[in-house]
């Protein structure tokens, strides 16, 4: 009879510290032979030239402080998405592309938002209707003042672009917008005609307010005070002096 004996347990114990040993000691050399590769391949293909683009409203010292760091390494290391994510936490980033131009560049095209008002005095409306706050020296002139309740911007966005292109045949746009916690609209165009607008048919108030215009107005813009449009009929108009009939 054949009659095999099994291992003694401290010679399996013994092979699991010898296999140990040498699983840990190929860790070790793949792990030199890795480093020295990455060493290698950061001292041959450095990056040498960014170039940025697009970079007009936005801090190009802050811009410059995000990359120097990220792009101090090799063609092959830089992490692109990291360089992407970090410039979209910038309040004028829109949009972000990074790539690599071989042997030794990268190229930065930043896409800027486009900014349509000033939101409540103390913040930038863009026109996808995102409410951001860059450092206000860096604001655009000339920008309308678009006021409203908190969580409201979208609505009073959306308003502003639909009124603006009733007003064009008046060739006059809005310089002030504002929807009053009672939900009433107020607004001045930027000939100085104040526009009382009351909350009911809107658009269609400030429609015919288009159309009846040169008949009331004219060229007398300037002697306007302020067109009331709340009437459901009809409009009232303060002049500035008498007219004279």
């Amino acid at each position: 009879m054949d009659v095999r004996r099994g291992e003694q347990p401290g010679n399996l114990f013994h092979h699991a510290v010898q296999a140990f040993k040498a699983l840990l000691l190929g860790t070790i050399i793949i792990s030199c032979i890795v480093g020295l590769t990455h060493f290698r391949i950061s001292s041959y293909f450095p990056i040498k030239t960014v170039r940025v683009y697009g970079a007009n409203r936005v801090d190009h010292n802050a811009v410059q402080q995000v990359l120097t760091p990220l792009v101090n390494r090799s063609f092959f290391t830089v992490n692109v998405e990291y360089i992407r994510d970090r410039l979209l936490q910038m309040p004028w980033v829109g949009n972000i592309f990074v790539r690599r131009h071989w042997p030794d560049q990268v190229e930065v095209t930043i896409v800027e938002k486009n900014a349509v008002g000033r939101w409540n005095n103390e913040s930038l409306l863009s026109e996808a209707g995102e409410v951001f706050s860059p450092a206000q020296a860096s604001y655009p002139a000339g920008l309308p003042q678009l006021i409203g309740p908190t969580g409201k911007h979208t609505v009073v966005l959306e308003y502003y672009k639909q009124m603006n292109r009733l007003l064009e045949p008046l060739h006059a746009r809005i310089s002030y917008l504002e929807l009053t916690p009672y939900l009433t609209w107020k607004m001045t165009l930027n000939n100085g005609i104040i526009l009382q607008m009351g909350h009911k048919d809107i658009l269609t108030r400030l429609s015919h307010f288009v159309k009846v215009y040169p008949k009331i107005v004219g060229d007398r813009t300037a002697d306007v005070d302020y067109v009331d449009l709340r009437y459901p009929n009809g409009m009232a108009v303060r002049w500035r002096s008498v007219v004279k009939t």
